[in-house]
């Protein structure tokens, strides 16, 4: 039998991931070159614009961001 560690192991913090502004796929933050379209990641494209997905990527941040501030306020 082997011991317990004497202290819980520490979890990293998943990748963070962002919308492709040409196909609307999901991707690493920082990426250049989408791996699903091919398309520069940091251009908006149509499919982005027209989805109005700047706006649901502002909300998500916001919740992000009240989340950590519960978290470490309470």
């Amino acid at each position: 039998m082997s011991e317990a560690p004497s202290h819980p192991a520490r979890a990293l913090a998943s990748p963070a991931l962002v919308l492709c502004r040409q196909c609307a796929e999901y991707v690493f933050a920082g990426t250049t070159i989408c791996p699903h379209c091919g398309g520069d990641a940091r251009e908006i494209g149509p499919r982005y614009r027209d989805g109005n997905y700047a706006a649901i990527e502002a909300l998500k941040a916001i919740e992000r961001i009240e989340s950590t501030l519960k978290r470490r306020s309470g």
